[in-house]
């Protein structure tokens, strides 16, 4: 099992006050497979980017418990789990600086896992993302949303990530860079055996995707038969 989460729940205090709280997420029992991609589809507002926050140490459970390998996870994410577990946004400017050229944001990673790192090893990883030098001289904001989402799925897959949490990652996109995207994350899928759980509001396109779907309704998972 590469990952598990059970009886996960967040609660928030509710706004109409009088100690009641309100369920983000409530006793969510998921797991994912090596190599299998898993889907949480809802409607906005349901609570599945809420668990995959949570999935992805990013948000603190209320209750519950999530494993990796069998290993009880601790929060924050640190270290090696840190690297193995990652997220790709929906809206990737929230993962770049406005104000400096993408390449300075391009070369944390290496810099943060001490990575082996020349110009020229950024440039060939860029490419193989469609994106080309002159592109990492740029600012976020002179970049289109497809350009942005390819350069946060190359900056992450440079981790060699085990676990990716897609949390809406094609929605901002148009069809053909839709394609291409979803392309891109199974063929790093095929050559690592890295497992996705895919948040998505889209059916067709969690039929298309997922091995397995759970349905999830005000904060409820369940999995489809």
């Amino acid at each position: 099992m590469r990952m598990r989460l059970e009886q996960l729940t967040k609660t928030y205090k509710s706004r109409n006050g009088g100690g009641a709280q309100f369920y983000a997420v409530q006793n969510a029992n998921v797991t994912l497979e090596a190599g299998e991609t898993v889907g949480l589809f809802g409607d906005s507002g349901s609570g599945k980017s809420t668990l995959g926050m949570m999935a992805a140490g990013l948000l603190k459970p209320t209750s519950g418990s999530i494993f990796y390998e069998d290993q009880l996870c601790a929060f924050p994410y640190r270290g090696t789990l840190r690297r193995n577990i990652q997220i790709l946004f929906q809206h990737p400017e929230v993962s770049f600086n406005p104000a400096l050229p993408l390449i300075k944001s391009m070369t944390e990673p290496y810099t943060l896992y001490n990575l082996p790192y020349s110009k020229q090893i950024l440039v060939e990883n860029v490419e193989r993302f469609g994106l080309h030098e002159e592109h990492l001289h740029r600012c976020p904001g002179e970049l289109s949303g497809g350009e942005l989402q390819r350069a946060a799925l190359a900056r992450l897959l440079v981790l060699r990530p085990a676990v990716l949490v897609l949390d809406e990652p094609t929605s901002m996109l148009d069809v053909i860079t839709q394609a291409q995207m979803i392309g891109m994350l199974r063929d790093y899928q095929q050559e690592t055996g890295a497992s996705y759980l895919f948040i998505t509001h889209n059916r067709s396109l969690c039929d298309w995707v997922c091995d397995r779907v759970y349905d999830v309704e005000q904060g409820n998972i369940t999995l489809e038969e």
